[in-house]
């Protein structure tokens, strides 16, 4: 134990003054000894998000690196040594390495929604999906004796992310119809409900002839990082000069994709008795529902693009039994959600006879709505 002692104030030392001393007996670091991470007890992991916190994963130790000056056989810690615990895809060889935490200690606890949010932005792992990963050690150590070592060995683990909650995204074509302007918002794209872990997004409406079109999604909006064409039926999120969809001729499609299985479809969609209104407003308590008291009813703007997507932005200062659509300021003529408290995405039934819901909304403000008349679908977005 004295021995050891007196190497690692002999080492200290030396370390500190080296830098400003030419003394040819400084030390000569002869030999590293790498750090071995410790074997975890299983090697997979299936994530599931949490209903509450950020609880444990798991918790990775390793031995302390450890160096030989001077050819002498008793090693001597090397101060300042930094861990830095890593993670790449196997087999990459650690080409795209993400750095999961940084330590000065033997140890490091994992948590489970940022290992979770680790996988799917830093190694695009895709939610539900199994993916092979593998950790290791990257060592800095010393200052006047600075270097650096890569753990002695690696764990492979395979883990299964899930879809977080808070991942709720919305999506918006992008192509000729807007010019390729990866900022526009014009074309947002619905969905049935606001279940952020159903990631169904479709899109009914005109689509012009010889169009060229992908999907971004707001995390991307200023970039031309998108959902794009892989083959006849799936998808792949890259940002890419190729890779768009393509519609050849005129009319009206539905568009589906889902981000989950990474597929999509593109069919036509029957214009068949589709009724062309000549005005959709936007009602509830704070217009008297149509009343015109103690504000008049508003009426939403239709895209000069498509008419049967219908816009507005409004103010409400009153929120209480909801909002609804209707159209020609009649009741004969509206839109009740499926679900009153689908928000910001949802479906309504069109002149519905089992019931007459409203659209609840939490909280006074600006908001901006979205309605499609042909499919009932709807956005409602509080800014």
């Amino acid at each position: 134990m004295k021995t050891y002692k007196i190497y690692i104030i002999g080492l200290l030392c030396m370390l500190g003054f080296m830098a400003c001393s030419d003394d040819d007996t400084s030390p000569v670091l002869t030999k590293v000894i790498p750090s071995i991470l410790d074997d975890f007890p299983t090697s997979e992991y299936t994530l599931t998000e949490p209903e509450d916190g950020n609880p444990l994963l798991f918790t990775v130790t390793w031995t302390e690196t450890l160096f030989h000056l001077d050819g002498s056989t008793n090693p001597v810690p090397a101060a300042p040594v930094n861990y830095t615990l890593q993670v790449d895809k196997a087999g990459n060889n650690f080409a795209a390495a993400q750095t999961v935490t940084v330590t000065t200690s033997l140890a490091a606890n994992i948590y489970i929604k940022d290992f979770n949010q680790l996988l799917l932005k830093g190694l695009e792992a895709t939610p539900d999906e199994p993916i092979d990963i593998e950790l290791r050690l990257l060592v800095n150590y010393g200052q006047n004796l600075a270097g650096e070592s890569i753990s002695d060995n690696k764990i492979a683990l395979t883990v299964t992310p899930y879809y977080p909650t808070e991942d709720l995204q919305f999506i918006y074509l992008l192509g000729d119809m807007n010019g390729w302007d990866n900022r526009n918002t014009d074309f947002m794209m619905f969905k049935d409900n606001s279940n952020p872990k159903e990631r169904i997004y479709t899109y009914t409406g005109r689509i012009q002839a010889g169009c060229y079109f992908k999907f971004i999604p707001e995390e991307s909006l200023g970039s031309y990082k998108a959902y794009c064409r892989k083959d006849e039926t799936t998808m792949v999120y890259e940002e890419s000069e190729v890779g768009s969809f393509y519609n050849e001729t005129e009319g009206y499609k539905t568009i589906t994709i889902n981000l989950k299985d990474m597929t999509y479809s593109i069919v036509d969609y029957d214009m068949t008795g589709a009724t062309q209104f000549t005005m959709v407003n936007f009602v509830g308590a704070f217009c008297g529902w149509g009343s015109g008291s103690p504000n008049p009813e508003p009426a939403m703007t239709p895209m000069a693009y498509d008419p049967h997507i219908w816009k507005i932005n409004i103010n409400l200062d009153i929120i209480e039994y909801g909002v609804k659509f209707r159209a020609n300021h009649s009741w004969d003529n509206r839109w009740c959600p499926f679900n009153p408290d689908d928000s910001p995405f949802g479906k309504a039934d069109f002149n519905p006879t089992a019931h007459d819901n409203n659209i609840s909304l939490a909280e006074t403000g600006e908001y901006y709505a979205i309605l499609n008349d042909l499919t009932g679908h709807y956005v409602i977005i509080k800014k």
